[in-house]
């Protein structure tokens, strides 16, 4: 497909087809092979579905448990270069739009990342690997351009200041992927829910609501924390906490026990797995009262005193506002079908956490950097308080209020390497940087977040001209460079895309009309979208006829 005329040049100011003229990139050449990525074009010379892709499959699989790779998933080949969205294979040069499902973010030759990675190895730091738990990390005067983990969370802390301003400001806690990022979140809100509530009402009441639901302490522990001095007001330790968390239909904010009760997107998530009972969902996008709608706000004292107390209360239904430590949703649902969430909604449950003093935690694992802003919330007009992300930022991040940490206590949580590999810390702060500060030639100057803004509008209108065109396109929508394209029969346009050139991947569950996630990198070229049209015409086209 060639551009459509009805697609616009001129985009904010910027002509997004003039820009193929300042295309300048050098060759990218790995053992032998060039790819680069002004010039390159799809090109299959070979089917990618032969003996050798299945034998490949056959191999990695042999002592690996599955996990979420299915037999139509394509094979990688190492060894070939890549230039952004382009990947020389021996089969011929496809596109991926799958980016490691939202890993990568800008092109991995970028030239402060490349220098980046140089300067580790030029140090010796490349494999240095430290506990950031139990050291603190000096980085020898003279040896610029290393990055520490405090130095990472200290830009974290001021983006997250900038984009939404609190007194008293941001800390941060480094972990290693999405779902550990959320899991602390999780632990953190809870942490301080039971901190605040021991404050406010004190020991003796906070055991008249276990007793209620029937909670014993653990007599191991008697009325002792672990290091043998009095708990809090001489608490005990309970065998559970009634501290709900609450969450979206069609959510995923990952895999493990505790972020899994929040996801609830496919079934296979959930199948044997144990779960708490102190859970809430509700529909994503549904009324704005939708979580106060569930809320007993009386205060937990007077729910204790009353007929039934808070058992009573649960089996009406509904839960003490004040038993509810945290909120958490996806601004833009990935796993669950690239829906973007609808302000008024997140207003709505914005308003009903700050008024019971319930934690707003903003999952922006997947979205961080994708949609022309650094997190979708600030589209949205919502400020939450806790924000977790991972993927591209190369690192678990969750970035929450200062004034939290008076409510944990040493070794509350704690992971292995979390924030403590050199190697990741110090391209996680380059990226960042290059996103929000790097002023590309090739844009006229732009950065990367203004760059998606304006590619964002220039794919709209290139999935509206494939909509126009293909009766098997149904719908789109999305923001910056992340989109969900809704098609008939996804599974066959998914296959046929990858014959044809494309590594694309669907996202929620399958059904007549289904979603495909189409990713962009931060820095995408108008050639490389005008490379994706094409290429997906032909694969319409193919299912057409």
């Amino acid at each position: 497909m060639k551009t459509s005329s009805r697609i616009r040049t001129l985009i904010d100011g910027y002509d997004v087809q003039a820009e193929k003229e300042r295309y300048a990139f050098p060759d990218i050449e790995v053992a032998g092979a060039r790819l680069n990525r002004g010039r390159a074009v799809v090109a299959i010379t070979a089917d990618p579905e032969d003996d050798v892709a299945a034998r490949a499959r056959a191999a990695h699989m042999e002592h690996l448990y599955t996990t979420t790779h299915d037999d139509a998933a394509p094979v990688l080949e190492l060894g070939y270069p890549i230039a952004g969205h382009f990947v020389q294979a021996r089969h011929g040069v496809y596109m991926d739009l799958y980016l490691g499902v939202a890993q990568k973010l800008i092109d991995e030759n970028h030239p402060s990342l490349l220098a980046a990675v140089d300067r580790m190895s030029e140090l010796r730091l490349t494999l240095r690997r430290e506990i950031v738990t139990d050291d603190y990390i000096l980085a020898r005067e003279g040896v610029d351009g290393i990055v520490t983990t405090g130095m990472l969370a200290d830009h974290l802390a001021k983006m997250a200041n900038e984009a939404f301003p609190r007194d008293g400001g941001y800390d941060v806690f480094f972990s290693n992927s999405g779902t550990e990022a959320n899991e602390a979140a999780i632990k953190l809100a809870q942490r301080t829910r039971w901190s605040r509530l021991t404050e406010r009402y004190g020991a003796t009441l906070l055991g008249e609501v276990m007793a209620q639901l029937g909670i014993a302490p653990v007599p191991a522990f008697g009325s002792t924390g672990d290091s043998g001095s009095d708990a809090p007001g001489g608490e005990p330790l309970y065998a559970d906490y009634p501290l709900f968390t609450a969450a979206c239909e069609g959510s995923f904010h990952g895999r493990t026990l505790g972020s899994l009760h929040l996801t609830r997107s496919k079934k296979v998530h959930h199948t044997a797995y144990s779960k708490s009972r102190w859970t809430i969902h509700f529909p994503f996008n549904g009324p704005a009262d939708s979580l106060e709608s569930r809320l007993d706000p009386r205060p937990l004292n007077e729910v204790v005193a009353a007929d039934g107390g808070v058992a009573g209360v649960l089996d009406g239904g509904q839960v003490p506002a004040e038993l509810v430590a945290l909120f958490m949703v996806e601004g833009f649902q990935g796993e669950g079908g690239y829906t973007l969430a609808d302000p008024t909604f997140l207003q709505g449950v914005r308003e009903t956490c700050t008024k019971h003093e319930i934690l707003y935690v903003a999952d922006e694992v997947q979205t961080f950097g994708r949609t022309g802003a650094a997190w979708v919330h600030q589209h949205h007009g919502v400020a939450p308080d806790i924000l977790t992300m991972a993927k591209g930022a190369w690192v678990g991040c969750t970035i929450a209020p200062a004034e939290l940490d008076r409510h944990l206590d040493p070794g509350w949580h704690s992971n292995t390497w979390g924030g403590g590999k050199v190697f990741d810390n110090t391209v996680s702060y380059h990226t960042l940087k290059t996103l929000t500060e790097y002023e590309d030639p090739v844009f006229e100057g732009r950065t990367y977040l203004e760059n998606e803004r304006i590619k964002g509008e220039y794919i709209r209108e290139t999935l509206a001209s494939l909509a126009n065109t293909h009766s098997a396109v149904t719908d789109f929508s999305g923001l910056g460079c992340m989109f969900g394209l809704t098609v008939l029969d996804r599974e066959k346009v998914i296959a046929g895309a990858w014959k044809r050139g494309l590594k694309l991947l669907g996202a929620g569950e399958p059904g007549e009309e289904s979603t495909i996630r189409l990713l962009f990198l931060a820095d995408v070229l108008t050639h490389e979208i005008d490379q994706f049209a094409e290429t997906m015409d032909a694969v319409l086209s193919d299912m057409e006829s």
